[in-house]
């Protein structure tokens, strides 16, 4: 998202539900500092958060000439509302932001505004970029160098007290990523972000039923801020894949957008995916989604297309993707 369509008006997580921000919090706080410290140093967390951002997060990094009442960076991140836990849980996990709730338009923030926190959340992304959106990055960094060269010398306490905390040091925006795509955990944050998982049942004409699974990635084909093209990184994913690359265009509200579409149907692509997300876990919903895909997937490659075969499938549906309703959390750890 661009803004997120604005940031008034939330709900504050601690008015939304105490049980699941205890809950993590009871769990982290019984681990001791350095496991903390471990996670946020791994690069598996790390290229998770970068591949999230990359999907679903904005940075507001205003020119110094700007209007705006705010002018020091923020980071953005959105959630859908199934995933609350998901956005308490790096909340915690990094100390960083506040949690709020948009029930109105049906997603949860993750707004870090604190400028010691947003430069956390850079160092721990910085590197792990892969797409166009590195220039959002990069206009963060070259904020936080001109706020350090300009406040060097100063004598405002307040000023003094957040340097002590961020350094005195340039920042140095890191290139893009270039390592193979199963080599980091980049593209399950990515996919928590913009990939799903289909179950189709269609009925044919003989009364019987066709089920088919479909993973699926659809991205942007440009980033606006510089009319770059986002093609590098759909190959790239469709090579790991071994799935083609298909184009779009919608018209909505009479605003053309033009998307690249990744999308896994066959046995040999479904099992690239499933390699990969059993390497690379999963940490929003989506990954209770991914499993019942598996259940489906398994039964199909062991040849059971029995009416039990079909009859399980159709119940998976009805608690799948927008028609879930139970929920459960163990696999959110890093």
């Amino acid at each position: 998202p661009a803004m997120v369509g604005g940031f008034g008006n939330n709900t504050k997580f601690n008015n939304l539900n105490m049980s699941i921000c205890s809950s993590f919090n009871n769990k982290l706080n019984s681990n001791s500092n350095n496991n903390t410290n471990a996670i946020l140093e791994s690069s598996i967390f790390q290229s998770y958060l970068a591949g999230l951002i990359e999907g679903d997060g904005t940075f507001a990094v205003h020119d110094k000439e700007s209007t705006s009442k705010r002018y020091s960076p923020m980071i953005i991140v959105c959630f859908k509302l199934a995933d609350l836990p998901l956005a308490v849980y790096l909340q915690t996990i990094t100390n960083c932001g506040e949690v709020s709730e948009k029930k109105d338009r049906g997603y949860i923030l993750w707004q870090i505004n604190k400028l010691t926190e947003v430069y956390k959340i850079v160092s721990i992304i910085n590197g792990y970029f892969r797409t166009p959106k590195i220039e959002a990055l990069g206009r963060t960094i070259k904020w936080f160098n001109l706020y350090k060269e300009r406040n060097i010398n100063s004598k405002l306490p307040i000023t003094i007290d957040i340097l002590n905390i961020i350094g005195t040091s340039q920042l140095i925006l890191k290139e893009v990523n270039t390592c193979p795509l199963d080599k980091d955990a980049w593209l399950s944050g990515f996919t928590d972000a913009d990939g799903n998982f289909s179950i189709n049942i269609t009925t044919r004409k003989k009364g019987n039923y066709r089920v088919q699974l479909y993973f699926r990635i659809e991205v942007a084909q440009m980033y606006t801020n510089n009319n770059t093209n986002f093609f590098n990184l759909v190959s790239q994913i469709s090579l790991l894949f071994n799935v083609n690359v298909l184009t779009r265009t919608r018209l909505i509200k009479d605003k053309k957008y033009s998307s690249f579409i990744l999308m896994a149907m066959n046995k040999n692509s479904l099992d690239k995916v499933i390699e990969y997300f059993e390497k690379y876990p999963l940490k929003s919903s989506k990954y209770l989604d991914y499993l019942d895909f598996c259940t489906v997937k398994n039964l199909q490659d062991s040849n059971n297309l029995t009416s039990s075969y079909i009859c399980t499938a159709q119940n998976i549906r009805k608690n799948f993707n927008k028609t879930r309703t139970t929920f459960t959390w163990n696999h959110l750890k890093f």
